[in-house]
């Protein structure tokens, strides 16, 4: 998919995929490993909860392990400090629930892996204040400034009902240069003035909730009123102008 694709051309820092329970996070996790353990030689370590899908090792050699009181570590936490002191490429963790566990996985991107993770949030935006909350308000310039350079990526998925019937994974995707890691650092961060700088680099290969929504609809997957429930209000006027400007492009209305 365009996403693994998006995800395989960063080579360390911390990529986030993030979405609401069921919205196929671990799909596109596993699509990746999947992907990188067929073509290229790497040391890949996941911690799970549980462990849903087993990869055997191919090119890459692939540990999986689980989370839990009987498991192979007792937390998320536990199993990236003993990472820390491994020689690993990339480390996929589950989830990223706490303060702590969000530390040592931005110390391992720092340090020059590629670390995947994933928290339960709805939006890029949303991703980033998340995790600027996880610290108190002393803290919060300082883990801006590690995000802001250590963040590479966040992906956001939804999951919508196609006209056809079947469910369709709606990525927003942040690809953090210059002007967003900008944005991550301002004094008062905003959700939306980050949205806004997503919709206005997309040719810096960021992709826009309100582009992917708009481009199922000129695709007939979804209906008008599916897109426009998809969006806030005040972004129905850019979705419409979004939806006229692909028509043109692919001819179905005249310029």
């Amino acid at each position: 998919s365009d996403v693994v694709k998006k995800m395989k051309k960063i080579k360390t820092g911390l990529i986030l995929v993030t979405g609401k329970v069921n919205s196929g996070k671990s799909t596109t996790m596993n699509a990746f490993i999947q992907e990188v353990n067929n073509e290229v030689s790497r040391k890949i370590v996941t911690l799970e909860d549980p462990i849903e899908y087993e990869h055997e090792s191919k090119k890459s050699i692939v540990i999986q392990k689980e989370i839990g009181e009987e498991s192979d570590v007792i937390s998320y936490y536990n199993g990236l400090i003993n990472l820390l002191r491994e020689d690993v490429d990339i480390a996929v963790l589950g989830e990223i629930r706490d303060r702590k566990t969000m530390d040592v996985a931005i110390d391992l991107a720092e340090s020059g892996g590629l670390v995947i993770g994933t928290l339960h949030t709805r939006s890029c935006g949303e991703t980033v204040e998340r995790i600027i909350n996880m610290y108190d308000p002393a803290d919060q310039n300082a883990i801006k400034n590690s995000v802001s350079s250590v963040l590479k990526m966040v992906i956001s998925q939804k999951l919508i009902l196609s006209t056809k019937g079947n469910l369709m994974m709606v990525p927003e995707i942040m690809v953090v240069n210059n002007v967003i890691a900008a944005q991550i650092r301002q004094e008062k961060f905003s959700v939306s003035e980050l949205e806004d700088a997503i919709q206005s680099n997309i040719d810096k290969g960021s992709i826009s909730l309100i582009n992917s929504i708009a481009q199922l609809f000129v695709e007939d997957k979804i209906t008008l009123q599916q897109a426009k429930a998809q969006i806030e209000e005040k972004n129905i006027e850019i979705l419409n102008r979004t939806i006229m400007q692909m028509k043109i492009k692919r001819g179905q209305i005249q310029n």
